[in-house]
């Protein structure tokens, strides 16, 4: 797959461009992401209560 976005790159002839293929990039990362969270609270395994756990926890290393 990176590969074949690499390739694709090589065909970009504008800024303008560039900009479309990462706003295309993006709204399919996104879409992927809803559908995945959605399947995840479908089936319970996840729920309010651990979002807004997780949203609550603290995840940096200590130094």
């Amino acid at each position: 797959m990176q590969r074949h976005l690499v390739s694709m790159l090589n065909f970009n002839t504008s800024e303008e461009a560039e900009l479309r293929l990462k706003k295309a990039l993006e709204q399919f990362y996104l879409s992927e992401f809803e559908n995945m969270k959605a399947t995840m609270f479908a089936n319970g395994e996840l729920t309010e209560e651990k979002v807004a756990q997780g949203a609550a926890t603290h995840y940096r290393t200590a130094y």
